[in-house]
């Protein structure tokens, strides 16, 4: 037996050493945690960082001609995409008496032999309504609509997947397109989809292999059925992100029938491009109403659209 003062080192100096091996493992662990979220952050579509870009661009205010939230939503798209993508234009351009820009930023496919062909679009529209016709008090009818889904849902898809593709290459080459003046339709004569037609007019040697417009898609209780006119005229590749949507249980996609919903993908249909619509069909109570908030919207309806769009992106099982 040793000596009681002897005794006492020893056990200090074994507590000490438990204490040191405990911190150290502790520490370990940490950081394998830290690199797990740094994964999944880098690797996935991640809803909460969607959900951040939809609070930036209505923290601007109306994305409408006649309020300075609209350029600096334009300004805002710009700074990300910037840095990040292998090509960004701007495309300014006048129609039924109106100013709008259309955005367009490429990412390369990983392989050089694969950059031209094929090519997948993804699109959504940036500017906002600028009256709540819908709304149920009067007085509020005239003002625009803030546009946290009907707007900013869209856009906030498109720069996660920036952040993916600037991070991972993908297999195809993905051209992201931010379309102008969707939302002016109704209104004293106008159409809806002003900047859609005229990018198909100003880039008719642009023929993407594939398309997807995304619109409507953050609210809590989204749904997402099938869209007729993407039925009518790109049957093979709504079957292909509805089988992807089926194999994540992503439940915001359903297997029925939606409506004919005229929208940003009708110009490029009638273009005869292979373009579906994600649309939120009915459409919900705040559409159109100063209803459309943030507070409605969810992380987890961002993160099943992106995901599943991610998928077809990078894991292409049928050729396009």
């Amino acid at each position: 037996m040793l000596p009681s003062t002897d005794r006492l080192i020893t056990q200090l100096v074994m507590a000490s050493a438990f204490i040191a091996l405990s911190t150290l493992a502790h520490a370990r662990i940490d950081d394998q945690l830290d690199s797990q979220i740094d994964e999944q952050q880098n690797g996935q579509f991640n809803g909460q960082l969607a959900m951040e870009h939809i609070a930036q661009q209505v923290s601007y205010g109306p994305r409408t001609a006649d309020y300075s939230g609209k350029q600096k939503t334009l300004n805002y798209i710009q700074q990300l995409l910037q840095p990040e993508a292998d090509q960004l234009v701007v495309q300014p351009f006048q129609a039924h008496g109106l100013s709008g820009n259309n955005l367009w930023a490429s990412f390369y496919a990983a392989d050089p032999k694969q950059r031209s062909q094929p090519r997948i679009m993804l699109a959504a529209h940036w500017d906002t309504r600028p009256i709540a016709e819908r709304d149920k008090l009067p007085a509020n009818r005239a003002q625009p609509v803030t546009g946290a889904n009907d707007g900013a849902s869209g856009v906030a898809v498109l720069l996660e997947m920036a952040r993916l593709l600037s991070s991972q290459r993908a297999p195809v080459t993905v051209d992201l397109v931010f379309l102008d003046l969707e939302d002016m339709g109704n209104i004293d004569g106008l159409p809806f989809s002003i900047g859609a037609t005229e990018f198909v007019h100003q880039n008719r040697f642009y023929r993407p292999t594939a398309g997807v417009l995304v619109d409507m898609v953050c609210d809590r209780d989204l749904v997402i059925p099938q869209e007729r006119f993407s039925r009518e005229g790109a049957a093979d590749l709504q079957d292909q992100i509805w089988q992807i949507a089926r194999s994540q249980g992503a439940e915001v996609f359903k297997d029925r029938a939606g409506a004919y919903i005229e929208d940003d993908h009708l110009p490029f249909l009638r273009a005869g491009l292979k373009v579906i619509n994600l649309i939120h069909w009915p459409f919900p109570q705040s559409w159109h109403t100063s209803g459309d908030t943030i507070d409605r919207c969810s992380a987890d309806s961002l993160q099943q659209v992106g995901r599943v769009i991610s998928e077809f992106i990078y894991l292409q099982r049928e050729p396009l």
